[in-house]
């Protein structure tokens, strides 16, 4: 099944933020649910094997966007020999975006790619997380590949691509992490931190935060720390 979502945020009166673009097709539907605030809620399920989402996002100067799922996602594979998912989400930021959607489960047999394509003017801000599960308990475990490129002012500011899962080159029992968690942090400088299973890394005018584990809940627990500088959905008003 082909997705597409569309998302445009512009600055409006009284320093608004008005979305004269909302739309989308496909597995989602799109809802805004406050001020600055926007949910993906899923129509159908899945994603299966094969199906293909694009989500575009565009954030104006001035204009503030902060967009959630408002739920899991759950992908599997299809029946027979199952060919990948994918989900492509291309956003061009002048003004201050913030991107947070619940976990994606890869569930056993299937094979789920994620693309972050960020576009970043020079006074944008940018805050994107991932969350993945690999299989569901008692479950093998599926394959997630994740690509995420920023740009700022035409300059890569990030370009980095992790698989895991059955299949992927640097997944090598006994180093075989089952649950993967990222924030990416453009706006506010931090400086390089470490903790268990966890590491934050600087960037020109940001920082990548990263962890690992066998259980979502407690990677998240580990990354947490490592990430005070991300600014919070209730500072979006």
């Amino acid at each position: 099944m082909r997705t597409l979502v569309e998302v445009v945020a512009r600055a409006g009166p009284g320093g608004r933020t008005v979305l004269p673009v909302v739309r989308a097709s496909g597995q989602l539907a799109v809802r805004r649910t406050g001020p600055t605030t926007v949910h993906l809620v899923a129509t159908a399920f899945g994603p299966l094997g094969g199906d293909d989402a694009e989500i575009r996002l565009v954030v104006e100067a001035g204009a503030r966007l902060a967009v959630r799922t408002v739920a899991a996602a759950v992908v599997l594979p299809a029946r027979g020999e199952s060919p990948p998912s994918e989900q492509r989400v291309r956003a061009e930021v002048a003004g201050r975006l913030d991107l947070r959607p619940e976990p994606t489960v890869v569930t056993a047999g299937a094979h789920h790619r994620a693309l972050l394509h960020a576009l970043l003017d020079e006074d944008a801000e940018l805050t994107a997380t991932e969350q993945v599960q690999l299989g569901r308990t008692g479950e093998q475990p599926g394959r997630w590949t994740g690509t995420t490129r920023v740009e700022r002012s035409g300059v890569p500011v990030l370009h980095t691509t992790v698989g895991l899962g059955p299949g992927a080159a640097a997944w090598l029992p006994p180093v075989a992490p089952r649950a993967y968690a990222s924030t990416v942090h453009l706006g506010a400088a931090a400086d390089r931190a470490t903790a268990e299973d966890a590491v934050r890394l600087p960037l020109e005018r940001g920082w990548v935060a990263t962890a690992w584990g066998d259980r979502l809940t407690p990677t998240l627990a580990r990354l947490a720390p490592l990430e005070g500088g991300a600014p919070l959905e209730e500072a979006l008003p």
